[in-house]
């Protein structure tokens, strides 16, 4: 059955709230990544968690246009964060990667990330931070399904109207 919409409501504050705190910190250079710019630089964290692949995989994973991909990484390529070899199953697609430096790169952002929020969360005691990040990933996995059982189901409509 699920949560009600009231329940789904309460949710939707401190998700605002979090996301609206990301924009501050954002502005305030708090999450600044060394040699490429926040959103590019989100895209190598998905690449160096992900290992190699093409950039339609992480156009889809990060649910973003593939334009939008294709110029962040243009810029991580420039840094020298990623590298570009042809995918042997279709050399007209490259598979991406993230270089040592690009690895490097994120595992210092990640461990700037969770000094802060380590530092924000004080009060908090780690079986509390591991529920939460249980929780989060779990909604996120839900969440994540259902845009995608909604967008397969739409494209499928906008294709059945086409013939």
């Amino acid at each position: 059955m699920g949560p009600n919409l009231d329940t789904c409501g309460e949710l939707l504050r401190p998700l605002r709230a979090l996301m609206g705190l990301k924009q501050v910190a954002l502005q305030k250079g708090q999450f600044n990544v060394d040699g490429a710019p926040y959103a590019a630089a989100g895209l190598l964290t998905e690449l160096v968690h992900r290992g190699e692949c093409r950039a339609s995989e992480l156009a889809h994973y990060r649910i973003v246009d593939a334009s939008v991909v294709s110029r962040q990484l243009g810029q991580l390529e420039q840094a020298g964060l990623i590298t570009r070899r042809p995918d042997p199953a279709d050399r007209r697609v490259s598979l991406l990667r993230a270089t040592p430096e690009g690895e490097r790169t994120v595992a210092r952002q990640e461990r700037r990330k969770a000094k802060w929020l380590s530092d924000a969360l004080a009060d908090w005691d780690d079986e509390s931070v591991r529920d939460l990040a249980r929780l989060l990933g779990a909604a996120m996995t839900d969440i994540r399904r259902h845009y995608e059982d909604q967008t397969a189901t739409s494209d499928s409509a906008i294709k059945e109207g086409t013939r």
